[in-house]
């Protein structure tokens, strides 16, 4: 129990930790919209799945944010280099996202460090 007490704590620390110099991390945890856009956004890239506004928006609840600050975060994490914004090869192009290697690198490393929290 000791463990899940240690990541609870380590994860809030992250949460409200604003003078990490790590510009990834300071975009995860900037908003709950940030963080549950970059876990959709990861785990649709590392099943090799493509994931469009449309999927994001249905697998994100009203009650986090409204389908303007999905964009805004959107927009932000492409600007940032965070997120890699890709046109589909089908008739209608639709923009699908994936997640940047230095974003991905960011999301395995904290993964890791809290995991081994747990052993």
């Amino acid at each position: 129990m000791a463990s899940l007490v240690n990541f609870i704590n380590n994860f809030k620390k992250d949460i409200t930790s604003l003078d990490d110099p790590d510009e990834c991390k300071q975009f995860f945890f900037k908003s709950i919209m940030h963080l549950i856009i970059s876990l959709e956004i990861a785990s649709s890239s590392i099943l090799d799945e493509k994931i469009n506004f449309s999927k994001l928006k249905s697998s994100i609840p009203s009650s986090l944010g409204t389908e303007e600050r999905i964009r805004e975060v959107l927009k932000d994490g492409i600007k940032k280099n965070f997120f890699i914004e890709r046109k589909s090869f089908k008739k209608n192009q639709l923009k699908y996202y994936k997640i940047s290697k230095k974003f991905s690198l960011m999301i395995t490393n904290w993964y890791l460090d809290n995991k081994a929290k747990f052993n």
